[in-house]
Formats: structure tokens, sequence, C-alpha cells
């Protein structure tokens, strides 16, 4: 079985609609596996709930709901321990990169025994059509990447990543909430030695990006140093 979760947070209008399409979609490029829809619910303040008849209507999907907002991270735990699949996917409820890169994650997985993580590298184009004050961050968190990770990892922040049910409790121990929870997790692995592979992703023409605000950012900044505090202190966190 392939668990798909997907992290949700006010979802734009539309939204049912668009989860439908990408399940079935996905459904049909995969037909030799069972796939499970895990739609994590992150205290959405802004969720038309008259639509979750259809969606729990809809087999293979459950709605898993957080009534309190504590950042993607968390809404990713919440999701995967609800996971019963040998392989986990995550990505955004709007499937931002579209259903073939999770076609492409689960390939690798069928191929290669040795890995057990994948990732989305995010392409040049994706980079430009980036609202300026995200086009540095995303610079400058590539750029931490080398030097706290590796230099062999080139972007941790695509939201679609891939993973074997046997590191799931790395997952769960992370202790980071927000968006870069996704670099504790990664460097966790990394010490660990495990085979990490990349696909290259690039976002769906109909995606619009949104811009950070400074509360968001500096949220982040303060998550960043303490994961970088912890694990320079105790060497783990």
């Amino acid at each position: 079985m392939i668990s798909v979760v997907l992290p949700c947070y006010n979802p734009v209008d539309g939204w049912c609609q668009t989860l439908l399409q990408n399940v079935h979609e996905l459904n049909a490029a995969l037909p030799q596996y069972q796939i499970e829809y895990i739609v994590s619910n992150d205290g959405s303040t802004r969720l038309n709930r008259g639509v979750l008849p259809e969606i729990t209507a809809t087999s293979g999907i459950l709605f898993v709901d957080n009534l309190i907002n504590e950042g993607k991270g968390s809404a990713i735990r919440k999701g995967t321990m609800h996971a019963k699949g040998d392989i986990v996917i995550y990505t955004d409820i709007d499937f931002p990169f579209g259903t073939q890169p999770i076609v492409e994650m689960i390939n690798i997985f069928a191929t290669d025994p040795q890995c057990w993580f994948v990732y989305g590298n995010r392409n040049v184009e994706y980079f430009r059509k980036l609202p300026f004050k995200r086009q540095v961050v995303s610079k400058a968190l590539q750029l931490l990447n080398k030097l706290f990770l590796s230099r062999h990892v080139t972007d941790t922040q695509a939201g679609i990543k891939g993973f074997r049910r046997e590191i799931l409790p790395e997952i769960l121990q992370t202790k980071t909430n927000t968006f870069v929870f996704e670099i504790e997790l990664i460097r966790k692995l990394i010490k660990k030695k495990i085979e990490i592979r990349s696909i290259d992703v690039a976002a769906k023409p109909t995606i619009v990006f949104s811009d950070f605000s400074y509360k968001v950012l500096f949220r982040e900044t303060i998550s960043l140093w303490r994961i970088i505090f912890m694990s320079s202190v105790w060497g783990d966190i």
C-alpha cells in the first residue's frame, strides 16, 4: 500500500475538486497499488466543511481534523501517524508538482531497495516564479543545506518527499512544527547514513505562489536557529 499525506491549511476555493481530480489521476497511473490519501487539516480557519462529506465518501480518503494550527511539520507528523502504507509520500493539498513526481518516487523505491528517502529538487524555472522575498529565503536555505547538511542535498524545501515505512519513527521524532522541519529530518537521516535520492520537480503552470509574511519569516528563522543550536550542542535534537 502507498500512503499519500496531504497537509492542509486554509486551502483555496475549489480545493476539493482539485484533490479528487489528482486522486483519480494518481490511481489511474498506479493501478497495481492500493493508495490511501490522508488530508491532515492544520487548524484551518477558512475551510468549506460543506465539501467534507464528498471527500470522506470517496474510497481511500481520510480527513484528519487537527483543530489547532501548529505548522506544516506538525500536520505532516499527525498525518503520517495514520499512514498504513509501506511507502509514504507527502505533498501539498493542491498537488503543486502534479502526480508524475509521485509515480517517479514509487518507481525509485520499487527498483532501488537501498533507497529509503526521496526528495523533490525544484528547477530553476520554479525559483524564477517565486516572489522576491521567497527567492532570497530559498537561496539562503540552499546555502545552509550545503554547510549544515551535505553538499549533495540540493533542496530541502520542495513540498514533496517520499520514504519507506521503516524510517517513519524518524519522522515522528522530529520536534520542529514549521516549514523548516525537513532540515531537522534530513540531518537525522544523513547521520544515520540512510540513502537519499532526489528527483527534479517543476510547478504546475496554474500554481500561484503566495509570499511570506514577516511573522511567518520570523517564526521560521527561530525554528531554524533552534535546529542549528541544538544540533551543535547535543549533536541531535
